[in-house]
This record gives C-alpha cells, sequence and structure tokens, in this order.
C-alpha cells in the first residue's frame, strides 16, 4: 500500500496550475521552506470573482511537517503586503470592481483546526484517498463498466466540449487534462464526466489524479459516476490513482471505498478573503 501523499501534493499543485491561465510561482522565504511545498498567484480574469484568483499556499505532506504555530501569521502578513498587491496591479480589474480575493493554504492538519485565528476559516475536512490498481480491478472494471453502458445504451466520449461549456471559469482545464464525457443513450447528449490531472515519477511511473467527477442532478443514482470511476480503473495505466472528497460527502466516500480506494490521510483547506474596493 503506497502512502506517498507527496505525489498527491505534487498532483494537486499541477491541477491548480492547470485550471487557469496565467499562474505564477512565487520563491518560498526560507524561514517557512521545510513547511510549504509551493505558492502560486492564479489569475483568471475572465472569472475575475472565481475562487481561481489569488494566492495559494501548498503545504508540504502532514508526516513531514515541522510545529506550524508561526506560520499562518506569517502567512496572513506576507499574502496581503507581498503577494496579494502583486494581482492588483493589472488594469484589466478595474472593470470589475469591487471583486474578492482568496486566499488558500492546502493541506492544513485538521488536529491544528480549532486554533485558527479570526481571519482564517476552514472549508471543512477532506479526504484523500488512493487505489493502487491490481490485476483483478484491471480485469473487472472495464467488464462492470461495460455492463451499465449496455443497460443503458450509454457510451464514453471525449470530454472537453462538455466540460468546458459546462464549467467556462476552469475550461483552461482542457488544454492539460484528460476529461471523458458520458453520454446517456435516451438523450444523446453528455450527462457527467471524469477528468484526471497525471504526473510521472522518478521510476517513470505514471500517478492519476481525479480532478472531477460529476453527474447532472437527474441523472444520478442510476450508477454513470461509478462507471466513469471504472473506466479510468480500466483505461489508464496508473501506478497510483488519487482522489479528494470531503469528508462530510458520503455518498462520494462510498462510491470510491467500493471502487476500492483507501483514505490516506485527512486535511483541512484555510481560506482568507480580501475584497479590492480600488486599485492603486
Amino acid at each position: 500500500m503506497s502512502s506517498d501523499s507527496g505525489i498527491f501534493t505534487k498532483l494537486s499543485i499541477k491541477h491548480f496550475q492547470n485550471a487557469v491561465s496565467r499562474c505564477i510561482h512565487l520563491p518560498i522565504p526560507s524561514c517557512i521552506r521545510r513547511q510549504v511545498a509551493a505558492i502560486f498567484i492564479l489569475e483568471n480574469l475572465g472569472f475575475p470573482n472565481h475562487f481561481l484568483n489569488g494566492c495559494y499556499v501548498v503545504l508540504r505532506p502532514l508526516a513531514e511537517l515541522p510545529p506550524l504555530p508561526e506560520l499562518l501569521p506569517f502567512i496572513g502578513t506576507s499574502l496581503e503586503h507581498g503577494f496579494l498587491p502583486h494581482l492588483c496591479q493589472s488594469a484589466l480589474l478595474r472593470p470589475h470592481l469591487p471583486f474578492c480575493l482568496c486566499s488558500r493554504v492546502i493541506g492544513w492538519p485538521t488536529e491544528l483546526a480549532s486554533q485558527l485565528a479570526a481571519t482564517w476559516s476552514s472549508e471543512g475536512t477532506s479526504l484523500v484517498l488512493s487505489i493502487v490498481p491490481t490485476r483483478r480491478d484491471r480485469l473487472l472494471a472495464p467488464l462492470r463498466c461495460y455492463t451499465t453502458q449496455l443497460l443503458t445504451r450509454s457510451r464514453i466520449v471525449d470530454g472537453d466540449e462538455y466540460f468546458a461549456s459546462t464549467y467556462p471559469a476552469k475550461a483552461n482545464l482542457v488544454n492539460h487534462e484528460v476529461t471523458f464525457a458520458w453520454v446517456y443513450g435516451q438523450t444523446n447528449t453528455a450527462v457527467g464526466y471524469v477528468q484526471l490531472a497525471h504526473l510521472i515519477d522518478d521510476q517513470e511511473h505514471l500517478h492519476v489524479l481525479v480532478t472531477g467527477l460529476a453527474v447532472s442532478e437527474a441523472f444520478r443514482r442510476r450508477g454513470f459516476g461509478r462507471a466513469m470511476l471504472l473506466h479510468v480503473i480500466a483505461s489508464v495505466p496508473a501506478k497510483e490513482i488519487w482522489v479528494e472528497v470531503r469528508e462530510d460527502n458520503h455518498p462520494a466516500r462510498t462510491l470510491y471505498t467500493e471502487c476500492g480506494f483507501v483514505v490516506r490521510k485527512k486535511q483541512e483547506t484555510l481560506t482568507r478573503r480580501i475584497t479590492i474596493q480600488s486599485l492603486p
């Protein structure tokens, strides 16, 4: 069983970079390099009030983290006086005033969530799960997926067009990630998708992160989401497949665990929002 959550951290960073047309990596101050894997600014100027605008701080895997008591105050000061002002230099933002910039700290330990300052809030606990597909998994997954397709007269197709039209604020993802769409036979239209980011490790093994899995509300509870996930297990030759779900999202947790995913860790995402009323 793999415990390399460092791969998950790298995949998460890559996914955020994929999401927008401009990602600016910032130098990590020496005093927090042991705790922080990456700091970057996302600019999604076509959608200025979307959460994909702001500064993201991604922490290293929890097992590697030294004590963190001074990290948040340092990050908060740096965000307001160093990192975020960079975003306020663009004249492209002026027509959209006022707008909200989000700062996020990804990978905060759940045991420290009660120690947050009032300026930070938690988006809730999330679970990081993964599966290392066995030969049996790869044999059974296509059979189970095909059975659902046959019974519902459905098919799986390239999902780039569906995703870009359904989620325009994140349309840049189709340029970097693989997307499959589920086309329901009776409607002949796409009703769901699964999206994947990928990474090759130092041993040239493929690792995959499920960055999105959704089915339109009217077509849920028919096995379409499960079938798309099984399609990924069957068709993507990954050493390990990762996903992150909210702890309170019980249907998603059930889906992944029934498909063989195992919980690797818990973490929090912290958020700090600043409303920009005017630009310098």
